[in-house]
């Protein structure tokens, strides 16, 4: 009987050990951490969607020296791109698609799109891959459209507006939207 009483006995121990290290396991075991992800998007009867890299950006217009407004009444241009995806020519109902223009849109003064904050007496220019100046609100020449992707290539420039100078930082926000034809 002793042997059954001892064997009883290291099972009992073993049990314990075992529910004891179970409980330091559960408690240092990692806490659960949860996240989360929101997804929207659309589905759009175009002939082309913009790219997500695109669809809003950033430009860092830089530092400018005002002696250099002064002198030139501009700096250097800074080049972005809006990139279109999967260009198709059929439409779900109706004519092929042919051409596509683009219209910029945003607070303006004339040819100029006009900027908020500390600066005074700036504006900025915006032109398209060849140089041409894009005026708020028009329509650029339409272009064809064909069949994969596209880079449609422009510029920003600070521009002095004629009115007086005064350093400072500025910022503006500029609109897009494709027509298409």
């Amino acid at each position: 009987m002793e042997v059954i009483v001892k064997r009883t006995g290291l099972l009992n121990v073993a049990l314990l050990s075992i529910g004891a290290f179970g409980v330091n396991l559960a408690q240092a075991a990692p806490e659960e951490i949860w996240g989360k992800v929101n997804m929207q998007g659309s589905i759009v009867d175009t002939a082309c969607a913009i790219d997500t890299g695109s669809y809003e950006q950033s430009i860092d217009m830089g530092i400018l020296p005002m002696g250099l407004l002064r002198q030139v009444g501009h700096g250097p241009v800074q080049p972005f791109s809006i990139t279109l995806i999967g260009c198709q020519l059929t439409p779900k109902d109706g004519d092929n698609w042919q051409t596509f223009s683009v219209t910029f849109d945003g607070p303006a003064n004339g040819q100029w799109f006009t900027v908020s904050g500390a600066a005074k007496g700036v504006a900025l220019s915006l032109q398209d891959a060849s140089g041409q100046i894009v005026q708020p609100g028009l329509a650029t020449p339409k272009q064809e459209i064909k069949p994969g992707n596209h880079v449609l290539n422009y510029g920003l420039r600070l521009v002095s507006d004629e009115t007086p100078l005064r350093p400072g930082e500025y910022q503006t926000a500029i609109r897009f939207k494709l027509d298409y034809y």
